[in-house]
């Protein structure tokens, strides 16, 4: 048989869509999923039965045989998802590297300086365009990642064996081991909603004097906890704050107006 090819943007889940293609059918049958420390499923994806069965990529071609879509309002998740399963934290600047060969020399050009702060705030400028071109939603999907968080535990199950059927395999494992299996999968994805209580915990910051802890789990969350801010007319003093505060009053404590008129820029965020 010809290998399955499976597409998905960055950080959309692929590797555990295919690993559960695999396990859940007469490819596989073996009814397991094996879920890396990070929740990643990147173990099979290097394995030699996604080799055997798989092609994968995130070119997103309409010929693809199963397609992975983004959904509106977890684009933070998604990246974060990326760079965290892909990368350990310690490895930002390889990431960046991958993505902007050039960007230690854009950092000294424009910051002369290449600490965690001018790397945060420098990410805080490109990445509304990197989640607005990288996560459109794509009406060629075959499943959007929404289909496999939803609170509904039979959506998973229904969706996975439809994908199965659709590539001409047979279903080997019964309903009530994919959701026991998804459930567990689903406990290990800490950035999803990332983005949603981002904005949250900014709403908090600038409408309530709540003292929450910052729910960022990498430097990608926190630049864009700086540029939402930016958005409604403030900046971090950010010079040396190589540490993001932990909490609303410390981040407070280092917010001031961008300029004088934030009337019109409150409207236009």
């Amino acid at each position: 048989m010809s290998k399955i090819h499976v597409t998905w943007p960055p950080g959309c889940y692929g590797s555990y869509v295919m690993q559960s293609i695999y396990a859940y059918s007469n490819l596989g049958a073996t009814s397991k999923i094996v879920i890396d420390p990070t929740g990643s499923s990147h173990s099979f994806r290097d394995s030699d039965e996604q080799y055997k069965y798989f092609t994968n990529d995130h070119a997103l071609s309409n010929d693809s045989d199963i397609i992975i879509g983004a959904v509106s309002g977890h684009e933070l998740d998604y990246l974060s998802n990326h760079f965290v399963k892909q990368y350990s934290k310690e490895k930002i600047k390889i990431y960046l590297q991958e993505i902007f060969p050039d960007f230690e020399l854009q950092l000294g050009t424009q910051w002369n300086n290449n600490e965690d702060w001018a790397i945060r705030e420098w990410i805080s400028f490109w990445l509304p365009d990197i989640l607005a071109v990288a996560y459109k939603p794509n009406t060629n999907a075959d499943i959007t990642t929404d289909k496999l968080f939803d609170k509904n535990d039979d959506v998973f199950a229904k969706e996975i064996k439809r994908l199965i059927k659709k590539l001409g395999l047979s279903i080997c494992v019964d309903t009530n081991t994919i959701k026991t299996n998804h459930t567990q999968w689903q406990k290990k994805q800490q950035y999803h909603n990332m983005q949603n209580r981002c904005d949250n915990w900014i709403g908090e910051i600038l409408n309530t004097n709540k003292d929450t802890v910052n729910p960022c789990l990498s430097i990608i969350d926190e630049s864009y906890i700086q540029y939402r801010l930016r958005i409604h007319g403030y900046e971090i003093r950010c010079f040396g704050l190589n540490n993001f505060p932990k909490t609303s009053n410390k981040l407070r404590l280092l917010l001031y107006k961008e300029t004088q008129d934030d009337t019109a820029k409150s409207k236009n965020s």
